[in-house]
């Protein structure tokens, strides 16, 4: 091959690279900008109609699709809406009531499968303390918690008692988890009780007697 062969040759195979890489870019670019068009914006809890954050709940390309810290915070504000904001919990019930029995299962499994994770990865935090005393305070900590968001997780569990066993969340993520989040779960669970129960008593005694 001469010379000037070997140079036409390296022009042309120069050329489609450069096209090659060019329709790279261009196919990329369109799937980032596909992926931005059909993501929802996130809406604002304080001020967005229930329905808008049950779609948003329910799209595929909305909270599921925010990482693990940033869906806890968006479901941290919702409750403090859910909380203090009667009718706004009045519409939002409304409009879970109204979903379709396909959204409604998809609602279910994006939020509660949220919930199971958080249940799970604390199981787990409690699986990993080594003392009596830890895990007691840590079950306090967290019943506490749970107790605050009870108004919150009793209006989604009263739409959807039909999903649920006994009507109760915890009972609703341990009959969804494997057998091994099953074994970490289910001492957790068993914990979380008997503190409860401490705590009830506890507040008992010191509920002065009338008279």
């Amino acid at each position: 091959m001469t010379t000037e062969e070997v140079k036409t040759t390296v022009k042309k195979h120069r050329s489609s690279a450069v096209l090659g890489g060019v329709a790279g870019i261009l196919l990329v670019g369109g799937y980032f900008a596909f992926q931005v068009i059909m993501t929802p914006a996130e809406p604002e809890i304080q001020t967005a109609p229930a329905t808008e954050v049950i779609d948003y709940v329910i799209n595929s390309r909305g909270l599921e699709n925010l990482a693990d810290i940033e869906q806890q915070r968006f479901l941290d504000r919702w409750k403090s809406r859910i909380t203090g904001d009667d009718a706004y919990r009045t519409a939002l019930k409304t409009g879970l009531q109204n979903l379709s029995d396909a959204d409604r299962k998809a609602f279910t499994e994006v939020l509660f499968g949220h919930i199971k994770k958080v249940f799970v990865d604390d199981a787990t935090q409690f699986a990993q303390l080594t003392t009596a005393g830890d895990q007691s305070q840590f079950c306090r900590r967290k019943f506490k918690e749970l107790e605050s968001q009870k108004a919150f997780l009793t209006d989604l569990a009263a739409v959807f008692s039909a999903d649920f066993r006994g009507n109760k969340i915890e009972e609703w993520i341990l009959a969804h988890t494997s057998a091994a989040e099953r074994q970490v779960g289910e001492p957790y669970y068993d914990a979380l009780k008997r503190v409860g129960t401490q705590l009830k008593n506890e507040a008992r005694a010191q509920t002065p007697n009338p008279g």
